[in-house]
């Protein structure tokens, strides 16, 4: 995977293309006309105010987030759930954009397996996005549009202690039943414990296994300090180590209803209301 098709990582905006972050690339022109990509293009007269959206790619990682949404709202409208507002310029800590905000959203790239690989800017009056690409929003009357591609997601570091289900995957609601014969086999723990635990006392002999136990010397000699789960148990509750009992768990079927049967069962006319309305009407 060559670096143009890594997924975008992060997004920032500056004032001038020279202040571009290391490691970033900055999108100083529209992609059909060529022309300047200025954000805040705002007139002649004055000084002159530019805003430069900038992108970083990086091969995907364990640990690192990916782009994969973006959205263009009002200035004074809510942040959508999930997303970041990039609200200042990376340089001079300065409003990012005039009238509007650029929102976007990453995810670990060890949960998705698409990715924002580009972020392109169509010129002043192009609303219809090339193949492949979809229109975000409006941008000093520019176009912003970005393009979805597929990454291969790192490999996540192996959990410890993962117990395998005890069901099928394949579980439809039209079993009532579930046959759980094969539970034992999966559980971390003993179904029939041959040995009894009991809670030892907690002295200095038996709070040697003690959970969260620990040594202090003093000028006795070695001391043991007890904690609060010194000597606790821990094991499973008896009512639960007889597998007669796990099979006889009942699992309901759960009936289905399309949206026509909630808009039969549930639907109401108003039709009282609405005589009510009109006969207050009538005698005022």
């Amino acid at each position: 995977m060559s670096n143009s098709d890594w997924p975008i990582t992060a997004v920032t905006v500056v004032t001038e293309p020279s202040k571009c972050p290391a490691g970033f690339t900055i999108i100083d022109k529209t992609y059909d006309k060529r022309d300047d990509a200025d954000l805040w293009r705002d007139g002649y007269f004055g000084k002159r105010i530019c805003r430069y959206m900038c992108v970083e790619r990086s091969a995907p990682s364990v640990g690192r987030d990916v782009l994969v949404d973006v959205a263009v709202i009002n200035e004074k409208d809510p942040i959508p759930a999930g997303f970041t507002c990039v609200d200042f310029t990376s340089d001079t800590r300065e409003k990012a954009m005039k009238k509007k905000m650029l929102c976007v959203r990453y995810m670990s790239c060890t949960l998705t397996k698409d990715a924002i690989a580009e972020l392109i800017i169509l010129s002043k009056g192009v609303r219809r996005p090339p193949n492949g690409y979809n229109l975000v929003g409006e941008l000093n009357n520019m176009a912003l549009c970005f393009k979805m591609a597929g990454f291969r997601s790192p490999n996540a570091e192996p959990q410890q202690n993962t117990v395998n289900p005890p069901y099928s995957p394949n579980y439809t609601t039209e079993t009532p039943l579930n046959n759980m014969s094969n539970v034992g086999s999966a559980l971390p723990y003993a179904i029939n414990p041959t040995a009894n635990h009991t809670r030892p006392g907690l002295d200095r002999a038996n709070s040697l296994a003690g959970i969260g136990s620990n040594h202090q010397h003093t000028s006795h000699g070695p001391q043991q300090v007890v904690q609060a789960l010194s000597g606790v148990p821990w094991q499973i509750n008896p009512r639960y180590t007889e597998m007669s009992r796990l099979q006889d768990i009942m699992i309901p079927q759960i009936g289905y209803k399309s949206i026509m049967d909630i808009e039969n069962e549930y639907s109401y006319s108003f039709n009282i209301e609405r005589s009510v309305s009109t006969n207050a009407g009538t005698y005022n």
